[in-house]
């Protein structure tokens, strides 16, 4: 839920040029995205806007993998250990 939340998230305005682009009666658009440079490029065209959104993988790496990693290091860090049962017999000493 968290990483769809993500994308619409940062995905809003490219979204709503996206349905206005293909549903509007009558216009035409395009929706394109490459890979270049170590940069995500989305360009979305209808007939009365453009949208150009550019990110780096880095960036988009770390919003996928951050906030999970951050969540399982502070779990990891607040856990208890592990209680062990003494064995009984190890109390007995022998003289």
């Amino acid at each position: 839920m968290y990483w769809v939340a993500l994308l619409v998230f940062s995905l809003r305005s490219a979204l709503g040029v996206v349905a206005r682009g293909l549903t509007a009666p009558g216009s035409h658009g395009s929706v394109g995205a490459s890979f270049e440079n170590g940069n995500f490029i989305l360009k979305v065209t209808s007939d009365t806007q453009t949208y150009i959104g550019t990110t780096s993988f880095a960036t988009i790496a770390l919003w996928f993998a951050g906030p999970p990693l951050l969540l399982f290091l502070v779990w990891l860090a607040t856990r208890r250990a592990p209680v062990t049962e003494r064995d009984s017999e190890r109390d007995y000493r022998i003289t």
